[in-house]
């Protein structure tokens, strides 16, 4: 049998969308089993986390295998390019270490979110795409520039728990300020599943940071195929009325992805770009969501956060349940 990846949300149908959902749902809460025994996850972070790679690990436990964990200290500098001439930094072509670790493992996670030149250029995702190509065993995206499909996979199932059916339902996607240049993995990856459950999509955002033009305008004809609709707004006041989740996350500038310095200067003046009470008050009850870390009282003040309608500490957990369901379909 050839083998399956799990690299993006836009690949996924509505059906084997709501499978994975459902056998979550269905593990969640239950006793550690042994379904995947003897199975070995390895988990490769060439940034860091805390999140994405203690879920994995508990998901993988509780299901009776066990991970390896390698982090950027302990892996070689990486050519992913063909017929490359190797005598610059990297130390090791893509294709042999992931032929190689393809023998030691039954499945690869991998995140590789850092910045490392244009946007055209890390939205390819080389890194990921490449070990995708040349490993033998299913190959995970812990969360590229590109995408975050796990998180997305859990914010959905959070979503779905709080709202039963998500047809029709009102999402905003509101970017909120941040020091630092942000992927904008997350945001796409939410913004595909939300349109392929058929959800009222709003995304909102200041002038300067639109989303990739090929996840928008897919996700715009997936919605509106599944009874839903898409559309973008640059007034977060606008964006909030009528909500009934507020999704909070910044993302970067596209624009300048290579040059951190003209983002913050255009950020500058995007410092109302917060939630608050004030914010969540012109929402229709709203669900607060966020993929965390999140910095307080900048994206979002402490009242909300901590508020009754946040959801943040959920999504977290769901990680390890959705995790679990994706593991359970790409190694049993």
């Amino acid at each position: 049998m050839s083998k399956r990846d799990f690299l993006s949300t836009a690949g996924l149908s509505r059906p084997e969308l709501d499978d994975l959902l459902d056998l979550a749902t269905r593990v969640k809460g239950k006793r550690p089993g042994q379904v995947l025994g003897g199975k070995t996850l390895g988990l490769m972070f060439f940034q860091p986390s805390l999140r994405t790679r203690v879920s994995f690990e508990v998901a993988m436990v509780q299901l009776g295998g066990h991970c390896i964990n390698l982090s950027a200290d302990d892996l070689y500098e990486l050519e992913p390019g063909e017929q490359a001439i190797m005598d610059g930094r990297a130390e090791e072509h893509v294709k042999d270490a992931a032929r190689t670790l393809s023998r030691y493992v039954d499945a690869l996670g991998i995140r590789a979110a850092s910045r490392s030149g244009t946007w055209e250029h890390d939205r390819r995702e080389l890194l990921l795409r490449s070990y995708a190509e040349h490993a033998s065993v299913p190959v995970i995206n812990l969360e590229t520039c590109f995408e975050h499909p796990c998180q997305a996979l859990a914010d959905v199932l959070t979503m779905r728990e709080n709202l039963l059916s998500l047809q029709s339902r009102k999402l905003t996607l509101l970017w909120c300020n941040h020091p630092e240049p942000k992927s904008l993995g997350p945001t796409h990856s939410v913004l595909q599943l939300a349109a392929l459950m058929g959800m009222d999509v709003t995304l909102a955002h200041p002038l300067g940071f639109e989303v990739d033009h090929e996840v928008l305008e897919r996700s715009k004809q997936t919605a509106g195929a599944a009874g839903g609709s898409v559309r973008v707004v640059n007034d977060m006041t606008e964006a909030a009325r009528g909500a009934e989740v507020l999704y909070a996350r910044s993302w970067g500038c596209t624009k300048y992805w290579d040059d951190n310095e003209r983002e913050a200067m255009v950020k500058r003046s995007l410092h109302d770009w917060r939630v608050d009470e004030q914010l969540m008050a012109r929402t229709d009850n709203a669900l607060l969501m966020h993929p965390l870390p999140v910095r307080r009282n900048v994206a979002a003040t402490d009242a909300v956060l901590d508020g009754e309608r946040s959801r943040i500490y959920d999504q977290a957990a769901n990680r390890a349940h959705v995790q679990k369901a994706l593991l359970m379909q790409l190694l049993k």
